[in-house]
């Protein structure tokens, strides 16, 4: 074959793929309109929103919507799961396609519905299994609720979960058979679990397998393990020791499943072996960071740190993590008074001055005591930091030691001392106290107790559940330092579906503050603030409650700003819903107030705000 024949050949190619490319567009129809017919229970609208086929709009400009003959299967079978949900057992729905106006690159979508008779829930049976286990189902069958109608969905997902709740139990060959008993008519539906638990099951041998390169000490691992050799098998305890195994951060990859043949010991007993395989990840990692923020007392600030740490020293589980910090002041050369750095001063000349400095140690011993309770040592020395408002330099050494104790998958509990020590550089010591009262160099000491509990579905977007913690510190007094008080605070929250796809979310918070003794002080920051998006909205960030005042006898820098308050009472109240694409509309009402003592507290002192607001959530 010559040049000549192959370049033919080629450009052969090349138009019949663009030829082909341009009928494969044309079959693609963009979706002009979307009909639905045969729906009587249902509006248009609410069944448009179960689609995936919808028309093109006029802000389709880059990426028209086209029809996908994968997608209309999809939104047929969506559609006959969403009736199935809500009692029609025995809808039917089919697709049809037409041109729009004759234009075969437009098309007009029909979704055909034929809706059939709604059933309602007769009474729920469970024949079989075992009668202690059976005793104990309400909680896993409690929606199906006689004279409610029938949801597919839910009668399906509790027969999946007595299944678990059998493998729980030491069951994990039950099978569970959901039975939908219909009436002559089809409008009553008896709702029956057929269980058959087949044998006991015990774990025999538990073996662990590490994958890789990298091996670390078998103790280590076997010791957050909640299933033991000999114990009824338990499909919940495999899922919460790979949970325990994964959550150490030694590891980055976890699974534990049965191996080989069950093994029988009796009539309806075996026993089964269980193997567990793991990747280790390496045990010493460094990690550098480095850019320019914004600061409220120096402007522009560079910041840089190293990080060390091992996750297996000596082949103990025990982690040290050790970090350098460093904070330097940005100034233009010639400027007498310091501003903000902006992009183009950094192609000119600067000046750099250390302000800040940080050498931070943390030790922390994951078994405190042969439980697991990790126990975190943390020791910060900073030499030389700038305290711009009263121009003098100061070292400080501050020390904290905590122990967290995870209650349940949900709740924990920390109890945690820190303490402080602060030398200002070329002041007289008969004088530090009054130094220390000035920028961020004073001295708290300090006792507490915090406790969580986090049901959330999401943290960043929930849904349903629920947020709670309680708090309670001792600052100062016996401890020494230079403020003292005892601070108390309660927080929750609780989300939940109202209505359909509306999600109200309820928020209370109470906390009180009270110095103690004779000398008993507190700063602005040890106080309570409000106000801002996230408390009370309309109102600046911190901004709501009582303010300096010339009466207080604080320099004229301070008067007109927030002292912070010792009493707070915050309720929120907020109703969400999905609009459309990645939007979202809230309103919502705000009401709370912070007062400077608890016997300012005056009802009509608080602050009501309400309004509405637009949500975009991200990917």
């Amino acid at each position: 074959m010559n040049f000549r024949t192959s370049i033919i050949l080629v450009m052969v190619v090349i138009i019949t793929s663009f030829t082909m490319a341009r009928d494969f567009s044309f079959r693609r129809q963009v979706i002009k309109r979307v009909e639905i017919d045969g729906n009587s229970y249902f509006n248009d609208g609410k069944i448009k929103k179960q689609l995936l086929t919808k028309p093109n709009r006029w802000y389709n400009i880059f990426s028209k919507r086209k029809l996908s003959r994968v997608n209309l299967r999809v939104d047929e079978q969506q559609l006959e799961k969403f009736y199935a949900q809500n009692g029609y057992l025995f809808t039917k729905v089919h697709t049809e396609v037409s041109n729009f106006k004759d234009d075969p690159t437009k098309a007009i979508v029909r979704f055909n519905i034929v809706e059939g008779k709604r059933a309602y829930v007769e009474s729920l049976e469970v024949t079989g299994g075992l009668a202690d286990l059976n005793a104990r189902l309400y909680n896993i069958t409690n929606r199906i609720q006689p004279g409610k109608p029938v949801n597919r969905d839910v009668v399906l997902a509790a027969g999946f979960k007595i299944r678990d709740f059998y493998a729980d139990n030491g069951y994990p060959l039950a099978s569970v058979k959901p039975e939908f008993l219909f009436s002559s008519d089809s409008s009553r539906v008896t709702i029956r679990y057929d269980i058959a638990e087949s044998c006991f099951v015990y774990n025999d041998e538990i073996t662990i397998t590490q994958e890789g390169s990298i091996r670390m000490n078998e103790n280590i691992l076997s010791r957050e393990l909640l299933v033991k050799s000999g114990n009824p098998y338990s499909r919940k305890l495999n899922i919460e020791s790979q949970q325990r195994l994964y959550s150490t951060g030694l590891l980055k990859f976890v699974s534990l499943k049965r191996t080989g043949e069950l093994k029988f010991i009796g009539k309806d007993t075996a026993v089964v072996d269980l193997k567990i395989k793991v990747t280790c990840r390496k045990a010493n990692f460094v990690n550098v960071r480095f850019g320019i923020k914004q600061h409220q007392d120096f402007n522009s600030i560079l910041q840089t740190s190293v990080r060390w740490g091992n996750r297996n020293l000596w082949d103990t589980g025990r982690k040290i993590i050790m970090e350098v910090r460093n904070g330097i002041q940005l100034t233009k050369s010639g400027e007498e008074k310091t501003r903000a750095i902006k992009l183009k001063d950094l192609f000119s000349d600067l000046k750099f001055k250390p302000v800040m400095n940080a050498l931070e140690i943390n030790y922390i011993e994951p078994w405190f005591l042969n439980y697991r309770m990790p126990l975190s040592v943390i020791v910060v020395y900073e030499p030389r930091n700038k305290n711009p408002i009263i121009n003098k330099y100061y070292d400080r050494l501050s020390g904290e030691v905590s122990l967290l104790r995870e209650i349940d998958r949900y709740t924990n509990l920390k109890l945690s001392a820190q303490v402080e020590f602060v030398d200002i550089h070329d002041v007289k010591k008969e004088e530090e106290e009054d130094f220390r009262l000035e920028g961020d160099n004073s001295i708290r000491r300090r006792i507490s107790v915090y406790g969580q509990r986090d049901t959330r579905d999401n943290i960043l977007i929930p849904q349903k559940g629920s947020y709670s913690y309680v708090s309670l510190g001792y600052v100062g007094h016996y401890l020494g330092g230079d403020f003292s008080y005892i601070k108390g605070e309660f927080y929750w929250s609780r989300y939940r579906y109202l209505l359909g796809e509306n999600i109200i979310a309820s928020r209370f918070r109470i906390g009180m503050l009270e110095e103690l003794g004779d000398n008993g002080r507190s700063g602005s920051e040890d106080r309570f603030t409000l106000g801002g998006a996230k408390t009370v909205r309309g109102f600046v960030e911190n901004t709501l409650g009582p303010r300096w005042s010339t009466s207080d006898k604080v320099g004229p820098s301070l008067v007109g700003l927030p002292k912070g308050g010792k009493f707070l009472l915050l309720i929120n109240l907020e109703l969400r819903r999905s609009l459309f694409w990645r939007f979202g509309g809230t309103a919502f009402v705000d009401v709370g107030n912070v007062f400077f003592k608890v016997k300012d507290f005056k009802p009509r002192k608080i602050v009501s705000t309400t309004g509405l607001g637009l949500q975009f959530f991200t990917p």
